[in-house]
């Protein structure tokens, strides 16, 4: 049975295969959409998202029971299914990422888009397992709902500043999949996040918002209401760094 896609032009696209079906949408990109440079890697992240993505995307109109948990090993399975299945079930252009950007150096690492998803995949699985990955996970009626990756900012390229990096906590990314957004999850997780920063000695807790974003997705580092809501301030010496201060560890 053939495969088909539709562009975001509304072009329906037809081949007898998906690594087919990719060269046939990289082929159209470049005829029609040049200005977005699509390789066979990254058109075939989409087409396999598009497959995989199941979950609900209907916003529930309140929610039942929320627990947070620090990340940890045993959830690995847990945390895999909800990248893998759920938290962008409305959005499969992102769901290659696995929360690797950040660990990879963000938009300052050149090879960002010749990543495959499975290659994100097995990174942050390895992450976890050992550690190296820490952060916070909401679950509603004992389901994983929300992510917020955070650790010291040693641990992301990009926001290291060479100096104090692993004192100042950074809080780098906050996903939750569609049922459970605007319930406040996002104000949960980041106060949760502060805590276990705190009790792993941070002096103080940095967040990188964006202002006006231009859609729910492209708020995933967190907005500066969101920030203010947990008591962070602008940093006055780094532009776009809000900052809460932990006092001196004990």
């Amino acid at each position: 049975m053939p495969e088909t896609t539709k562009c975001f032009c509304g072009a329906e696209l037809v081949a007898l295969d998906l690594d087919r079906l990719a060269e046939s949408v990289v082929d159209h990109f470049g005829e029609f959409h040049p200005e977005i440079r699509l390789n066979p890697i990254a058109a075939r992240n989409y087409l396999d998202a598009e497959r995989r993505l199941t979950g609900p995307t209907q916003r529930l109109p309140e929610l039942g029971e929320v627990e947070t948990r620090p990340i940890s090993p045993d959830l690995v399975d847990d945390v895999l299914e909800f990248f893998d299945r759920r938290v962008f079930a409305d959005n499969p252009a992102w769901a290659m990422c696995y929360c690797m950007f950040h660990h990879l150096g963000g938009r300052d690492f050149p090879g960002w888009l010749e990543r495959s998803w499975q290659e994100n995949r097995a990174d942050l699985e390895e992450r976890i397992r050992t550690g190296r990955t820490t952060g916070v996970v909401a679950y509603v009626d004992g389901v994983l709902a929300g992510w917020c990756n955070c650790g010291p900012r040693a641990v992301f390229p990009d926001r290291a500043r060479g100096v104090d990096d692993d004192r100042v906590g950074a809080v780098v990314c906050f996903a939750v999949a569609p049922p459970y957004r605007r319930h406040g999850l996002a104000r949960l997780l980041l106060r949760e996040a502060v805590r276990l920063l705190a009790g792993m000695g941070m002096t103080r807790v940095e967040g990188y918002p964006v202002e006006q974003p231009r859609d729910q997705a492209a708020a995933y580092v967190g907005t500066p209401e969101l920030f203010a809501s947990q008591g962070f301030v602008p940093d006055p010496d780094t532009p776009g760094v809000m900052t809460l201060g932990l006092g001196s560890p004990t």
